[in-house]
């Protein structure tokens, strides 16, 4: 009998429970909630990109001329110092054999007139010790006034001569050296007219054909380290000030299937330039250089999708962004939904992304929030929580 007892005491309560359930919930509103929990957040700036050579030469010709040899072909590897391309310039042919043609003149003009000065010189020495002799003869009465006059005017003659021949010599010999220069300068030229690697690796492209007469400044050749990737994509200047250098990125491609390959930020251009858009819209681009760890089965010249990880944080409260509304007084504010009523708290926030927001304040792990921060239910209301 007592047990009988406790079993509809047991069942009374029960029902007493559902009773005072159903009357808090009669009426309730209807709300979807989201349970405050930690998580990351983590915001990224997605472009498409351009896999270029990491370690790439674009070589040029200095001087213009035209291409009488082209001994690679493009996909060859070649080694440092190898032999791209050899043009003809007639101009500096000739420049050379000019100079050269003068040089050998003046070097022989040099030459004859050190014979001369040295012999002038012999001859000016020996007329000095004649004077010195004369004239102490004529103090001691022992030379005539003729005698005295005559050596003399010998030392003087020979001095103008060796003055004249050595000012004539030293002219010469700028002449040399300005012809020196001049013959090193243009077999400079002429030796920059045969092109080679400047690094041992594959050659990309060839920008001309034998025959081909090319300008001063032209692009000939592109040689690169083979198998040493990197990615050139053009970020807006809207989010440029997000990436930095160091910062990790995923590199996808419809060529590479599943496989995402990881780079890294390693160059941010420090100027934006004018792009044109698809829709053939101006904006504004900022270069940024990647590299890649492993370029896969990529080549230079496909174009790939990069996600750039610009802010990352990891273990922190979050709430998604639609939960969370700005007050009259510019406060940020939730709905917490406690004992089935809805109540305001102010929050302070953190970092973001798409669809998260950081929450350092105001809100306790586990806690409740109503999901939609845009919704007509205010503070006080009863509600029911919907999952």
């Amino acid at each position: 009998m007592k047990k009988s007892k406790r079993i509809y005491w047991a069942a009374g309560a029960i029902v007493i429970i559902f009773i005072i359930a159903a009357y808090i919930t009669s009426g309730a509103a209807e709300v979807e909630t989201v349970t405050a929990g930690k998580g990351t957040i983590q915001r990224t700036v997605v472009e498409n990109g351009i896999v270029d050579a990491k370690a790439a030469h674009d070589l040029y010709t200095d001087a213009g001329g035209k291409v009488i040899s082209l001994p690679v072909e493009v996909g060859q590897m070649v080694q440092k110092g190898q032999v791209i391309a050899a043009l003809d310039n007639t101009e500096i042919a000739l420049q050379i054999s000019s100079t050269q043609s003068q040089l050998s003149q003046v070097k022989a003009a040099v030459l004859s007139q050190q014979a001369s000065l040295s012999g002038i010189g012999t001859e000016l020495a020996a007329a000095e010790k004649h004077f010195v002799r004369i004239e102490q003869l004529f103090k001691a009465g022992g030379a005539s006034q003729a005698d005295y006059d005559n050596a003399s005017f010998a030392v003087e003659k020979l001095q103008k001569s060796f003055d004249e021949l050595s000012a004539s010599l030293s002219y010469a010999r700028q002449q040399e050296k300005s012809l020196e220069d001049a013959l090193r300068i243009a077999q400079d030229s002429n030796n920059k007219l045969t092109i080679r690697s400047p690094i041992e690796g594959k050659l990309m492209y060839l920008n001309c054909e034998e025959g081909q007469v090319l300008m001063p400044g032209a692009q000939v050749a592109g040689v690169a380290v083979s198998g040493e990737l990197e990615v050139r994509a053009d970020i807006l200047s809207d989010d440029i000030a997000e990436v930095a250098e160091g910062q990790n990125v995923l590199v996808t491609a419809p060529v590479l299937g599943d496989t995402v390959l990881t780079g890294q930020v390693i160059k941010v251009y420090p100027q934006a330039e004018e792009k044109m858009s698809a829709l053939g819209v101006i904006q504004r681009r900022v270069p940024v250089i990647i590299s890649l760890e492993e370029g896969g089965i990529l080549k230079p010249g496909f174009e790939v999708r990069v996600e750039i990880n610009t802010v990352k944080k990891d273990n922190v409260l979050i709430l998604p962004r639609g939960s969370i509304k700005v007050s009259q007084n510019n406060q940020k504010e939730i709905l917490v939904v406690r004992n089935n009523k809805t109540e305001t708290r102010i929050v302070e926030t953190g970092v973001y992304d798409s669809n998260n927001i950081e929450i350092i304040s105001g809100v306790k792990e586990g806690e409740q929030v109503v999901k939609d921060a845009g919704s007509s239910i205010s503070a006080g209301t009863r509600v029911k929580i919907i999952q």
